[in-house]
């Protein structure tokens, strides 16, 4: 088979047109990327300000409890500075004033959430930033949805159909490959209530029982 000079040339210009669409391609996911860590840093910029509102004391103690035992995706710091109540003689942090009466009601179960947040945060902490940040963003068990991403140990990272979910322990693994539709739809569902729950201004979270 003989090959024509203008075969060769089409050969060359097919290469160099995908050459340059691969070459837009890495810097739109680049600047994709750049501009999520971009976010995030600014996020984290506003909650230290926030948090600078309190005294070293208090902000330690709001750095270590990190969400709103009320408003369970909601950062510490994410909407104001938080506020401070005593639930049962014990000091803890909502993310703003509409929190401040279910915390009160909510008493030893204020408590306990508070617990289980400061405990779930503490393991997510010894993940890198991106999977912390993903963790957080998931919040729950993809599996067992009642159970806090970090309070079980450091998370199952597992991927399915190329998507990941995180779990809480191992013991989730095969129910969620059995399932990776439903588990990835679980753990998308679980990312939007925490995107949801994170919308509107001070005081106008919604307020539901969790």
């Amino acid at each position: 088979m003989t090959i024509t000079r203008p075969q060769i040339l089409l050969t060359i210009a097919l290469g160099l047109v995908f050459s340059v669409f691969s070459d837009v391609s890495a810097i739109a996911d680049g600047e994709s990327a750049a501009g999520h860590d971009h976010e995030a840093m600014m996020a984290e910029k506003e909650i230290s300000e926030a948090l600078a509102g309190l005294s070293a004391a208090d902000r330690r103690q709001a750095e270590a409890q990190r969400f709103c035992p009320i408003m369970q995706y909601t950062r510490l710091g994410a909407t104001d500075t938080p506020h401070k109540v005593m639930v049962e003689g014990t000091p803890i942090f909502v993310c703003c004033e509409g929190c401040v009466e279910h915390a009160e009601e909510g008493g030893k179960a204020t408590l306990a959430m508070v617990m289980k947040l400061a405990k779930a945060s503490a393991t997510l902490a010894k993940l890198p930033a991106k999977e912390r940040a993903a963790a957080e963003a998931q919040k729950y068990c993809a599996i067992a949805n009642k159970n806090f991403l970090g309070s079980m140990g450091a998370p199952i990272r597992l991927e399915l159909d190329g998507n990941p979910v995180y779990l809480c322990c191992k013991g989730c693994v095969a129910k969620a490959k059995a399932d990776p539709a439903g588990t990835l739809a679980k753990a998308e569902a679980l990312k939007k209530a925490g995107e949801d729950e994170g919308h509107g201004e001070q005081g106008e979270h919604d307020h539901h029982e969790k």
